[in-house]
């Protein structure tokens, strides 16, 4: 069983319950004696019913809002003299803005924003410096991670090579192993070669760091982009 109605234009008149609704529409009289061929037999059971247009439908959202009848608005609607207004969003990132509904306004968190940048610098250099940077030697490339004790035990090394030259006359080379565990032979101009890459290295991801932080609106920053900043200044010290 299920419920037919009878409609008048958009009013409900009359409700039964039968079989099908083919049932009723072959013997309309037997279901409602008062039913006219003006009559709609339907079973959809309509909340807000409007005829026009000759058809009998549901009301839509801007009709019910012209009626006077309560409606759920998206994020950035309003109404405005019985219309659904949509207020444009304003330019920024997306993730940081919200719908204040009691205002009618959107609202852009601009120190959320700002504070998830610095961050996602914060990331992006901790990331490469813990990489490191890659050294080439020959035709091979190895791995140089940029630790303190990395950074420490190459600065002991040129101080005693240095000392030695200047009490002995001469230094005892050392073998510096990479990430890869490849051995290379360093003197001391060796070891300074080595330790001004990584010093250049390390100055080029602090003053990238800067560069975004002072010099770059708030933005999704990519490790791509970050490290293309980054070679590009590298390169710039290097060349003096």
């Amino acid at each position: 069983m299920k419920t037919i109605n009878f409609y008048k234009k958009e009013k409900l008149i009359f409700s039964v319950y039968a079989e099908s609704l083919e049932d009723v529409l072959k013997s309309p009289l037997s279901y409602f004696p008062a039913y006219t061929t003006d009559v709609i037999i339907t079973d959809i059971s309509y909340q807000y019913p409007i005829y026009k247009d000759d058809i009998l439908r549901e009301m839509t959202r801007e009709e019910k809002v012209r009626a006077g009848i309560d409606v759920t608005l998206e994020d950035g609607e309003i109404i405005k003299d019985k219309k659904i207004i949509t207020v444009p969003k304003p330019q920024g990132n997306p993730k940081y803005l919200s719908w204040n509904k009691e205002k009618g306004l959107w609202l852009l968190d601009n120190e959320r924003e700002y504070q998830d940048y610095m961050a996602l610098i914060d990331d992006l250099k901790a990331k490469s410096l813990e990489y490191g940077f890659d050294y080439k030697v020959g035709n091979e490339v190895h791995r140089q991670k940029c630790r303190d004790k990395d950074i420490t035990l190459l600065a002991s090394n040129v101080t005693f090579m240095l000392a030695e030259k200047t009490v002995y006359g001469k230094e005892k080379p050392i073998t510096w192993y990479f990430e890869d565990n490849f051995g290379l032979k360093l003197d001391l101009e060796q070891s300074l070669i080595l330790a001004s890459y990584g010093k250049t290295f390390t100055q080029s991801v602090y003053d990238t760091e800067n560069y975004f932080k002072t010099k770059e609106n708030p933005k999704e920053l990519t490790k791509a982009e970050f490290e293309n900043k980054r070679k590009e200044i590298h390169n710039a010290l290097a060349k003096g």
